[in-house]
């Protein structure tokens, strides 16, 4: 096995900028991963809750692993999102200083920290415009939401405006699906463990997110996992109760469809979009829709902790054994 160390570090103002045992594997290296992000066909981001993060650029052959924040550290990375092989950016959640976001220009060979929470600071999930407007959406604080945000991704701020509605006492979002996201020039998050599970969303050029309680099963443990925007207005949303069944809803104009959801048991957790495909899964199998739940299709009977897609559709998971899988084409 080739590997190629590098040990620095370099403090550019507020931020910590530092290189650490930057890897060149032949095979992943075993570790908890639990996140992953597909840019492409060939380039595929995971990271895992013991601080590692690992890009390939040859779907999977061979992989560079990194350990942002330093090995002692031991980040839980949450959640990834890429430009490329070279550009990422990553959150970590944990209560206070665990909650970091990071960014990378060079394949994770350094890591510029762009955000340190600290305190009741807790942060679930984030989505990104390249050079433009960013959230990362984290736990309410009494009833005050809690985010992040940056209008070019170099300067984040906390913040707790820009909501039409307070935020709900013990509202959260998910530590699993993509709770906040951007597509179609529109945005989406979904909310938890409040009285109702809430979607929130807001235009591109919009100042202030709407608020709405949906039909999603509220309270601790319950809500929405994962919302993807189709288009303006028109929002899909995943998730359910922590011991329930699946619920799978269209928000559109102001008004909730209930989706058929998948012959799956438990709150759908994970939800992309590959093409015309929806996919939806949870810790007990993959299905894929391309008719938004009129029929589906078994894509994986195993569980996945992590699920992601290319635009043109390359489908990529996690495994409960934290193995990272090529799923097969759609």
């Amino acid at each position: 096995m080739a590997k190629n160390y590098i040990s620095s570090f370099i403090w550019l103002g507020a931020a910590l900028s530092f290189t650490v045992a930057a890897e060149q594997n032949q095979e992943l290296p075993s570790s908890s991963w639990k996140s992953i992000f597909v840019v492409d066909d060939n380039t595929v981001w995971v990271g895992s809750g013991e601080g590692k993060v690992a890009v390939s650029e040859n779907a999977g052959e061979t992989w560079q692993v990194s350990t942002p924040g330093g090995r002692s550290a031991n980040l839980d990375i949450r959640q990834i999102v890429a430009y490329d092989n070279r550009h990422a950016f990553l959150l970590s959640s944990g209560r206070g200083e665990r909650s970091r976001l990071m960014r990378t220009r060079n394949s994770g060979f350094s890591w510029r920290q762009l955000y340190r929470a600290s305190g009741d600071e807790y942060l679930h999930c984030f989505d990104i415009i390249p050079d433009g407007e960013s959230w990362v959406l984290g736990e309410a604080i009494l009833d005050d939401w809690h985010v992040v945000r940056s209008s070019n991704t170099n300067h984040w701020i906390s913040s707790r405006s820009g909501f039409a509605e307070r935020s709900l006492m013990g509202e959260s979002a998910s530590d699993d699906g993509n709770c906040v996201t951007f597509a179609n020039n529109f945005w989406a998050m979904g909310t938890k463990d409040a009285e109702y599970a809430r979607l929130v969303y807001k235009s591109a050029r919009a100042l202030r997110f709407q608020v709405v309680n949906t039909p999603l099963t509220g309270g601790a443990g319950n809500g929405i996992h994962a919302v993807y925007p189709l288009g303006n207005n028109d929002i899909l949303i995943a998730g359910g109760a922590e011991q329930g069944p699946p619920e799978f809803y269209r928000y559109t104009n102001g008004s909730f469809t209930e989706l058929n959801s998948p012959p799956l048991e438990g709150p759908l957790t994970q939800m992309v979009i590959a093409g015309t495909w929806t996919l939806v899964g949870n810790t007990n199998g993959v299905y894929g829709s391309d008719n938004f739940g009129d029929s589906w299709a078994q894509v994986s009977a195993s569980g996945v902790k992590g699920l992601s897609c290319s635009e043109a559709g390359a489908c990529w998971a996690i495994t409960m054994d934290h193995e990272v899988v090529k799923l097969p084409a759609l």
